[in-house]
């Protein structure tokens, strides 16, 4: 399958194709308050629980900068109510660098990201590895999954967001970095 790189600038797809020095940004950078484009409310949140964990209050507040992890309650009574099991729930955020492509090769994507341009990447095999080997650290490399579910993680979003056909890599680093691309990796496909 094919994956593209949607760029900011027209001039930006010079380095993908002819070489390089690229930024690589937390996954922090692309969180709002509002979803627009690429920027999300829910990004680098990590939400896994058989309960949206934020509809529990009075009893339990969880919202933006809780951290819990490996939360349990079984059998527990609120009010003379049953309190919904829960086993080893997680919500916090949990930042990392992220690089992001697209399966899907549209205009209206681009428009809808307010990108310029668009290159399509030759071997992420090859991509993956190089920046692995700069970074010292190897990254999770996979498409993300979309759900209408309260769950969140670095692979696991919004269905509102689906329409990006989203593949990340993904490393545990905090800082923005810059690393170096080779000439060849993508070849360019458009521009807008």
């Amino acid at each position: 399958m094919s994956l593209y790189l949607y760029l900011n600038e027209y001039w930006h797809a010079d380095t993908w194709v002819g070489g390089g020095k690229i930024p690589i940004n937390p996954a922090s950078t692309y969180k709002s308050m509002e979803r627009a484009g690429i920027f999300t409310p829910d990004e680098n949140l990590i939400h896994k629980s058989e309960v949206d964990l934020t509809t529990l209050g009075p009893f339990l507040s969880v919202g933006p900068g809780s951290v819990i992890k490996d939360l349990t309650f079984e059998g527990c009574i609120v009010d003379d109510e049953p309190f919904p099991d829960i086993t080893n729930a997680d919500y916090y955020e949990d930042d990392g660098l992220i690089l992001s492509f697209s399966s899907r090769l549209t205009g209206g994507l681009a428009r809808k990201m307010k990108k310029k341009s668009c290159v399509k990447i030759l071997s992420m095999g090859r991509l993956k590895a190089h920046l692995d080997e700069q970074l010292g650290v190897e990254s999770l490399a996979k498409f993300c999954k979309y759900t209408s579910t309260h769950e969140r993680n670095h692979f696991l979003k919004s269905d509102l967001d689906e329409w990006q056909a989203e593949f990340r890599l993904f490393w545990p680093i905090l800082k923005k970095v810059e690393v170096l691309i080779p000439a060849g990796t993508a070849e360019l496909i458009c521009t807008w």
